[in-house]
C-alpha cells in the first residue's frame, strides 16, 4: 500500500493526503456528532427519569396528605372509638379507604374493618415511633397480592395518644394520573417482574419480556412495528419490607422515525459533500501541477544526458515558472559541465605519469607485505586500464583509484599502531586500579569480619544469632548484639551503600557511635538520631547508611525498635504464625543532620522470635533478576519446625543459597539477618 502511494507521483500523493485530511475532518465531525448525540440522549433519558421520579413522589405526597385528612374524619374516629365496625365500614368507601384498623401501642389490633382484615402491617416499633413523634407515617405496602397506600396516625383527640389508626387506599388513582401526565402506561411490579397494578392501554405482557424480569433502568421495546421507551424506578417499601419497581412506558414510534429520517439525510449530505470535495481536489491538483510535470520531464531528460531538451513555461510568474527557469539554468550548466569534463580528461592524461611516480614513492613507507600487495593492485589496474602512457583517460582513473588504495593502507597501518599503543596504556592503568581496589576490598572485608559479635553467654531465657553472606565486592553491612545489663539486650543491623574503603570506615563509625550512645542508656530513636548527626558531619562521599536498633527488655517482655532505611522486622509468635511488625519508617542516615528518628514499642509474646533483615537480603536478586522478597522470607519463617535463633538463621541461609542457585554464586549485595529468641 505504501509503495503504491509513493509510486503514484507527486500529484497523486498530494491528492491522497489531502483526501485523507478531508476524511479525517469528516470522521472527526461524525464522531463528535455521534458522541454529542449519545450524550444528549443520555441527558434526555436522565431528565425524563427525574421528571417521572419527581411526579411520582409528588403524587405520593398529595396522596399522603389526603389520606391523613381522611383518617382524621370525625365520623370514622367516633365509629372506631365505639368499636362500631358497621358504621366504620359504611364510612370507609366515602373516604376512599379500602380497609382500616385500630391498634394499641404494641401493634395488637383492637378493631379491623372489614373484619377479619389482617392489618398487622407495621411492627410495634413503628407504632411506638408514630405515638412518640405524634406524627403520621405513610408508605406503600403489599396486602393480599396488591400494592396499597398505607397511613398510620395517632388516634383520638387526647395527647399523648395510646392507639394508632391504620388505613389503606389503592394506588390505582395515582398510577392513572402518572400515566395520563406522561402520555403512556404505568405499572407497579415486584423485584421479580410480577405485576401488582397497572394504568394505561399497553399490556404488561408486551413490556415484560424486554425487561428480563424487572428490566434495567432504561430500555427500548419494539412491538408490532411500534417503539416504546421504558423506564424503571426502584421503590423501597419500609413498612412491608418488599422491593417495588415503578415501570413507565411511553410510545416513541414517531420520534424514532424522525430521528432515523434525520440520520439518513445527514449521511446523504455528508456523502455528497465528501464526493464534491474529492472531485474538487482532483481537478485543482491536476490543473495546478500540469506545468510542474512539464519541468519534471525536462529534468528527467537532462538526467539522461540530453542537454538539447526544450524547457516550457519559463515565462510564467508563479512557482511553476520559477521551477522552469531553474531547469533552464540547470540545462545550461550541464552543457558547461560536459565541456569542463572533457578538459579534465585531457588534463588527467598529462598528470598520469606524475601520479604513478608519487604512488611508488609513498609505497616505500609500507611494510614489505603491504608494499607487495599495493604493487600487485597497481599491476592489475594498469593491465585493465593501460600502462599510463597517455593513450586514454582510463589509465588516469585507474591510477587515481590505486592511489586511494595505497593511502588507505598507510592510514590503516598508522591507526593500527596508534591503537596498540592506546590499548597497552589502558591495560597498564586498569591493572594498577584493580590492584588498588583489591587492597581496599581486603582491608574493608577484614574490618567487616572484625566487628561481628562473638555470641551471647548461654541463657535459658534468651538467645541470639546472626548471618552475614558477603557480596562479590565489599558492600558495608554488619550486625551486632550485646547485653547492656543482665536484663537488656541491644541488637544492631546496618548496611552502608557505596562499598570500598570509605564504606568500611563508615560501617565502623556507625557501629561505634550507636554502641556508645546505647551504653549511655539512650533509647533506639535517640541513639540513631545522635549517630546521624555524627555521620552526616563526616559523610563527604554522600553514602546512605541504613541502620536498625532494637532493645529487648526481659523483665517486662518489651521490644523497642527504631529503623532508618531498613526493612521492618518479622515476629514469629509460634510455628506457622509470622507477622510484620508495624514500625515507624525513617529515611537513611548520613544525609540530613537534622533528622529525628522515630521509634516504636511492642509487647513481646513468650516465647517468640524476632528476625531483622537487611535490604540486601530482601531486595537482592539472583541471576534471573528475581528478588528474594519479603513474601518469600515470610514463607521461609512460617515453614520452620524450630524457632530457635540458630535454626532460624540456618533456614534463612539455606533459602538464600537455593534462591541464588548455589553457595558459590557471587551476589551484588551483602545479605544480613539477625534472629533473637525470647523464652519464658
Amino acid at each position: 500500500m505504501r509503495m503504491g502511494i509513493m509510486g503514484a507521483g507527486l500529484g497523486g500523493r498530494m491528492f491522497v493526503f489531502a483526501a485523507g485530511a478531508v476524511l479525517a475532518v469528516l470522521a472527526t465531525a461524525v464522531l463528535f456528532s455521534v458522541l454529542w448525540g449519545d450524550r444528549t440522549a443520555e441527558r434526555r433519558v436522565a431528565e425524563e427519569t427525574r421528571v417521572a421520579q419527581r411526579l411520582w413522589e409528588s403524587l405520593m405526597e398529595e396522596e399522603a396528605v389526603v389520606m391523613q385528612r381522611a383518617a382524621a374524619d370525625p365520623l370514622l374516629v367516633a365509629a372506631m372509638d365505639r368499636n362500631n365496625g358497621q358504621a366504620a365500614a359504611a364510612r370507609l368507601p366515602l373516604l376512599g379507604f379500602s380497609s382500616a384498623a385500630l391498634v394499641n401501642s404494641v401493634g395488637q389490633p383492637l378493631i379491623s374493618v372489614p373484619a377479619p382484615t389482617d392489618m398487622r402491617l407495621i411492627d410495634e416499633r413503628r407504632v411506638a415511633q408514630v405515638l412518640a413523634q405524634n406524627d403520621a407515617y405513610t408508605g406503600l405496602v403489599v396486602v393480599g397480592g396488591a400494592v396499597q397506600h398505607m397511613v398510620a396516625t395517632p388516634f383520638g383527640e387526647a395527647r399523648p395518644a395510646d392507639r394508632v389508626v391504620l388505613a389503606l387506599r389503592t394506588v390505582q388513582p395515582s398510577l392513572t394520573v402518572l400515566a395520563r401526565v406522561l402520555g403512556g402506561s404505568a405499572y407497579l411490579v415486584d423485584g421479580n417482574g410480577a405485576l401488582y397494578d397497572r394504568a394505561g392501554a399497553l399490556p404488561w405482557e408486551d413490556i415484560q419480556p424486554s425487561l428480563g424480569g424487572g428490566g434495567g433502568d432504561h430500555a427500548r421495546v419494539h412491538r408490532s412495528g411500534r417503539s416504546f421507551e421504558v423506564r424503571t424506578l426502584r421503590l423501597a417499601d419500609p413498612a412491608g419490607g418488599n422491593t417495588l419497581a415503578l415501570v413507565v412506558a411511553r410510545e416513541s414510534t414517531l420520534e424514532d422515525m424522525a430521528t432515523s429520517l434525520f440520520d439518513t439525510s445527514a449521511i446523504l449530505v455528508l456523502m455528497t459533500v465528501l464526493a464534491a470535495s474529492l472531485f474538487g481536489l482532483e481537478w485543482f491538483f491536476r490543473r495546478s501541477l500540469a506545468p510542474i510535470h512539464a519541468s519534471l520531464s525536462a529534468l528527467s531528460a537532462l538526467a539522461d544526458g540530453n542537454t538539447n531538451v526544450a524547457v516550457l513555461g519559463a515565462e510564467r510568474n508563479d512557482e511553476a515558472g520559477r521551477l522552469a527557469r531553474t531547469v533552464e539554468v540547470f540545462r545550461n550548466r550541464s552543457r558547461a559541465l560536459q565541456d569542463a569534463e572533457a578538459r579534465r580528461g585531457r588534463h588527467w592524461l598529462r598528470q598520469q605519469s606524475f601520479i604513478r611516480k608519487q604512488m611508488l614513492r609513498m609505497a616505500e613507507t609500507l611494510p614489505d607485505q603491504g608494499r607487495v600487495e599495493l604493487l600487485g593492485d597497481l599491476d592489475r589496474i594498469e593491465s585493465v586500464t593501460g600502462r599510463g602512457d597517455g593513450a586514454g583517460g582510463d589509465g588516469a582513473g585507474g591510477l587515481a583509484v590505486a592511489f586511494e588504495v595505497m593511502a588507505e593502507r598507510v592510514r590503516s597501518q598508522h591507526a593500527a599502531l596508534d591503537g596498540m599503543v592506546v590499548q597497552l596504556q589502558t591495560s597498564l592503568d586498569t591493572k594498577t586500579e584493580l590492584v588498588e581496589l583489591q587492597k581496599q576490598f581486603e582491608i574493608a572485608r577484614r574490618m567487616q569480619e572484625a566487628i561481628l559479635p562473638a555470641g551471647l553467654p548461654a541463657r535459658p531465657d534468651l538467645a541470639a544469632a546472626g548471618l552475614l553472606l558477603p557480596a562479590a565486592e565489599f558492600d558495608g553491612s554488619f550486625y551486632d548484639f550485646f547485653l547492656a545489663d543482665d536484663d537488656t539486650l541491644v541488637v544492631l543491623l546496618g548496611q552502608v551503600s557505596g562499598g570500598g574503603l570509605a564504606g568500611g570506615f563508615m560501617t565502623v563509625t556507625a557501629r561505634t557511635a550507636v554502641r556508645a550512645l546505647a551504653s549511655a542508656g539512650l533509647g533506639p530513636g535517640a541513639c540513631l538520631t545522635g549517630a546521624n548527626r555524627l555521620l552526616a558531619a563526616d559523610n563527604a562521599a554522600g553514602l546512605r547508611i541504613g541502620l536498625a536498633m532494637g532493645v529487648v527488655t526481659l523483665r517486662n517482655r518489651r521490644f523497642v525498635f527504631a529503623g532508618a532505611g531498613v526493612p521492618a522486622p518479622f515476629l514469629a509468635r509460634r510455628l506457622g504464625d509470622v507477622v510484620d511488625l508495624p514500625v515507624a519508617e525513617n529515611p537513611p542516615l548520613g544525609l540530613d543532620a537534622g533528622l529525628t528518628v522515630a521509634e516504636t514499642a511492642f509487647d513481646l509474646p513468650v516465647p517468640s522470635t524476632l528476625v531483622l533483615c537487611g535490604s540486601g537480603l530482601l531486595d537482592g536478586t539472583n541471576r534471573f533478576d528475581v528478588p528474594f522478597g519479603r513474601t518469600h522470607m515470610g514463607e521461609v519463617l512460617s515453614g520452620l519446625d524450630d524457632l530457635s535463633a540458630d535454626s532460624t538463621v540456618a533456614a534463612v541461609q539455606a533459602a538464600l543459597f537455593e534462591h541464588a542457585g548455589g553457595r558459590t554464586v557471587p551476589m551484588a549485595r551483602d545479605r544480613t539477618c539477625l534472629a533473637v529468641r525470647v523464652r519464658a
